[in-house]
């Protein structure tokens, strides 16, 4: 027999599955594209047709998990006499017929899903389910009957199709045990489908995200993908920070807030008089800058001479620090002024995260071109996803990029990125707000840059990349300089989050929590710039802070707060939140402290809180994962 064909013989099943199940998917999404025709996008009508393409790494990793199990009792047959290999056919096909009236429920339920909510088929939504005489109540009869009919004709339907294109004898005469040797690179292929790829992070709905347009990319997205993801990622809908009755809680919280803004008022002539019309606003959010690398918040000298210029010509908040230690906790915080959860991530969450306002939502409202730069994969964390939620209509990320650009193992380097921004900023038309995301410092620190430190030890390769994103940063800002659009704009440099590096500190470590937040530009008057701002906050008090310099409110951001109307010389220094799957951490101006949840104890770090702050701490948990668990 030819090698051609004995390959095709012992491949043929799984490519016909994997063939049937790539046309179910674009079967249900042609449906789902012609049942709401009416929000096909205005501007763009034959954009949507584009999600066919741009699905298919979502529906080939999903194929790939069905493919797993029909696959291995497949080879497993292989090893049964001729006469047993018909009970392996017989469980194949019995698996198929179950998973495809599962997944005909699951696609037609999306249509409906839809329907009321806007949002695709998740776990949320499931929820619901567990009620359905409920929805049931709210149908008609007619509409019951034919939605059951329907049902019955899309599963009468689908097997049909599955039964023609894989036939009814999955073995043939001319196989033998030789078609194990082809097992292993199968099984490879099936992992990379599922996994989507080579690259750094694996796949999420962010890979099929292409356009500015929220139902075309809902269009993209694999239902059942969708549908397990959320089941995967969400964890309890219970609030395991309960420690004492919530109104108690409530109360304590509000006086918390109340007591930061009581007796202040907002800053006044930060900005220029002079600045004519609407500003630019650009934010660089800075991969794990913390203050271990900054002279001027304690850290090693001479690691980040060009921030510290900065921070000489601008305005530093001193007392800033990361609510999370992961970047999609950290560019909610930022631009949408939400704190970081404990056990979750919100922007996993997609239904939740769209709730959320944001900077860019504002902006975008109020004429604001809007952009975001970063030299890595937007997959990670389902970033991607949100940014295109938030209203962000141009974003650049590693795939537009060359292959020579991406010099380091998570992408594109800093200052090749930060090049590019310059070019694509100068693109837009004014007033803009743009984000540029670096990614630099961020382990195995594999930066084209070689400074004093040069040792190999992790300390040593974590400030050598420190010093090469703070030159990345000096280079950007000195062509920047050289833009019409500089003189007219404010920028925001602020961490993403904390780290436990260059100090090798633990997360539960007020240091390796504390970042900085640099306000510079020429908008900023000649009498704030170098001035220096006690508060202690979070990055997610951003929002409310920087809207009201642009003139918009930032009331509606409920969980930041305005850290200009605190008093600059400190008499009302505020408090900061931060957290992970430890413990919660608590600052206030003379103390820092952290509270284990595998214990239940408080341990200072600096200074000596009292009870009363302790149990301030836990009651804004407590109703801050209140709020999350109602999103």
């Amino acid at each position: 027999m030819k090698l051609a064909n004995y390959t095709w013989a012992v491949l043929r099943f799984p490519l016909q599955l994997l063939s049937f199940w790539l046309l179910f998917f674009a079967g249900f999404r042609l449906w789902f594209i012609l049942w709401f025709h009416q929000e096909w996008p205005a501007r763009e009508r034959f954009a949507v047709w584009k999600s066919f393409w741009h699905a298919l790494p979502l529906d080939l990793s999903m194929a790939g998990y069905f493919l797993i199990i029909p696959v291995l009792v497949w080879f497993a047959g292989l090893a049964l006499p001729l006469s047993y290999q018909a009970y392996a056919e017989k469980l194949i096909t019995v698996f198929n017929a179950m998973l495809i009236g599962l997944m005909v429920l699951v696609f037609g339920s999306n249509i409906f899903v839809y329907e009321e909510w806007h949002t695709l088929l998740n776990n949320r939504a499931l929820a619901y389910l567990s009620t359905p005489w409920v929805l049931f109540d709210s149908m008609s009869v007619l509409l019951k009957i034919a939605s059951a009919l329907m049902s019955l004709v899309l599963i009468w339907s689908t097997w049909r199709l599955y039964r023609r294109m894989t036939g009814t004898g999955l073995y043939g005469s001319d196989l033998s045990r030789w078609s194990y040797s082809v097992l292993p690179v199968l099984s490879g292929a099936i992992f990379l489908a599922i996994r989507g790829g080579l690259g750094v992070m694996p796949i999420n709905e962010s890979a099929v995200y292409f356009s500015p347009h929220l139902f075309c990319n809902h269009a993209a997205t694999n239902t059942a993908w969708t549908l397990f993801h959320s089941l995967v990622e969400t964890r309890s809908t219970e609030n395991h920070y309960r420690f004492m009755d919530d109104a108690l809680a409530w109360e304590k919280v509000e006086k918390l807030f109340s007591a930061a803004r009581a007796g202040q008022q907002s800053a006044s002539g930060i900005l220029n008089p002079s600045s004519s019309g609407k500003i630019n606003v650009v934010f660089i959010v800075m991969e794990s800058m913390t203050a271990q690398v900054m002279e001027e918040l304690g850290g090693e000298p001479g690691v980040c001479p060009n921030l510290s210029r900065l921070m000489r010509e601008g305005v530093l908040f001193e007392n800033i620090y990361g609510s999370g230690y992961r970047t999609d906790q950290g560019l909610i915080s930022i631009l949408a002024g939400y704190p970081a959860q404990p056990d979750q991530s919100i922007v996993l969450l997609s239904d939740k995260a769209q709730k959320l306002p944001s900077i860019p939502k504002v902006l975008s409202g109020a004429g604001y071109a809007t952009a975001f730069f970063y030299g890595g994969e937007l997959t990670f964390a389902n970033i991607g996803q949100w940014l295109t939620a938030e209203r962000f209509e141009k974003i650049y990320s590693e795939k537009d990029f060359t292959a020579s650009e991406k010099t380091q193992r998570w992408g594109v380097d800093d200052k090749i990125m930060l090049q590019r921004a310059i070019a694509e900023t100068g693109r837009l038309p004014e007033p803009f707000f743009a984000t540029l995301m670096t990614l630099s410092l961020h382990p195995p620190y594999d930066v084209p840059y070689q400074s004093r430190w040069s040792g190999r030890e992790e300390t040593e390769r974590c400030l050598n990349a420190a010093a090469f994103a703070d030159y990345a940063i000096g280079t950007y800002f000195q062509e920047a300089a050289q833009q019409a659009w500089y003189s007219n704009t404010l920028f925001l440099l602020v961490a993403d989050h904390g780290s436990s590096n260059p100090g090798r500190l633990g997360l539960d470590n007020p240091k390796a929590r504390h970042i900085p937040l640099i306000l510079f530009g020429q908008p900023i008057a000649e009498a704030w710039k170098g001035r220096r701002v006690k508060a202690v906050g979070n990055h997610h008090d951003i929002p409310a802070t920087i809207l009201p310099l642009l003139g918009y409110p930032g009331e509606e951001f409920e969980w930041s707060r305005d850290l200009l109307r605190q008093n600059p010389e400190g008499t009302d220094p505020g408090f900061a939140y931060y957290t992970n799957e430890s413990g919660l951490g608590w600052v206030i101006a003379d103390a820092k402290a952290f509270y284990s949840f595998g214990n239940g104890r408080w341990e200072d770090w600096e200074g000596n809180m009292d009870q009363e702050r302790y149990l301030e701490a836990r009651a804004y948990l407590q109703t801050f994962y209140n709020d999350f668990l109602k999103k």
